[in-house]
């Protein structure tokens, strides 16, 4: 698969042993001209992680309070998870905090300076859940719900080995910078002598569509359909051209 998306620039060698401006020196034969090309290739696979996070968030009207409570729901999370099969290694805290719930203020009051009332404390606790089975997934988010979770943020679909999926990407990058090259020679009535140099500008994953966001309810079981992931690789590369 192919993305065409291609920046290309042409820099004549109007003396031999000319130099290209980078960072890197590229020294060009005499009649040679430099071709500057940067493509994206892209590859299409199914995911097989997603990352949910999972929370509790408990009011009280002390700190020690609304952790304790805090703590007690926790618990019942981490039980759920174990008793999914959830490995150590896919389940961490995300989030641990207490903080105080602060009254709101009028405009005269903030002008006055006066400063807001403590009305109690809100403690949350967050945890990341990596799930390798995602036909579970609707169910496993299903008992965390009914084990008390009040925010349930995800999914974030990934791949557990990326590799693959990037080789196929960068060979993609490859062949379409190839063929932006070989338009603008024959299109200059040139050819493609030699590649000088080749870099790569970064990978990453993208997924379409929207996020599952609730929070404060239970909800029946969850669908899930995890698509596909878009690897994307950009690569610059540098050919010299000589006449035909």
């Amino acid at each position: 698969m192919r993305l065409a998306g291609v920046a290309a620039a042409l820099a004549l060698a109007a003396l031999p042993g000319a130099v290209a401006a980078q960072a890197v020196p590229i020294v060009l034969a005499p009649g040679e001209v430099l071709l500057n090309v940067e493509a994206d290739g892209k590859h299409q696979s199914r995911p097989d992680v997603m990352t949910v996070t999972a929370g509790v968030v408990t009011t009280a009207s002390s700190a020690r309070e609304a952790l304790a409570a805090n703590s007690a729901l926790a618990a019942r999370l981490i039980e759920v998870v174990r008793s999914k099969g959830i490995e150590p290694r896919d389940a961490r805290t995300a989030e641990l905090s207490v903080d105080p719930r602060l009254e709101e203020l009028s405009e005269q009051d903030e002008d006055r300076g006066r400063t807001p009332r403590i009305l109690g404390y809100v403690a949350t606790n967050k945890l990341e859940l990596r799930l390798r089975d995602l036909t579970k997934a609707p169910d496993i988010v299903e008992a965390l719900f009914a084990a008390g979770a009040n925010s349930v943020r995800g999914p974030d679909f990934s791949l557990a080995d990326p590799a693959p999926a990037e080789r196929m990407a960068r060979r993609a990058a490859v062949e379409a910078a190839r063929l932006e090259a070989d338009t603008y020679a024959e299109a200059l009535g040139m050819r493609i002598s030699r590649i000088l140099r080749v870099s790569e500008r970064g990978s990453f994953e993208w997924q379409g569509g929207d996020q599952i966001i609730v929070t404060g309810s239970r909800i029946r079981r969850t669908p899930v359909e995890p698509g596909e992931l878009t690897t994307r690789i950009r690569v610059w590369i540098d050919y010299a051209m000589v006449p035909r």
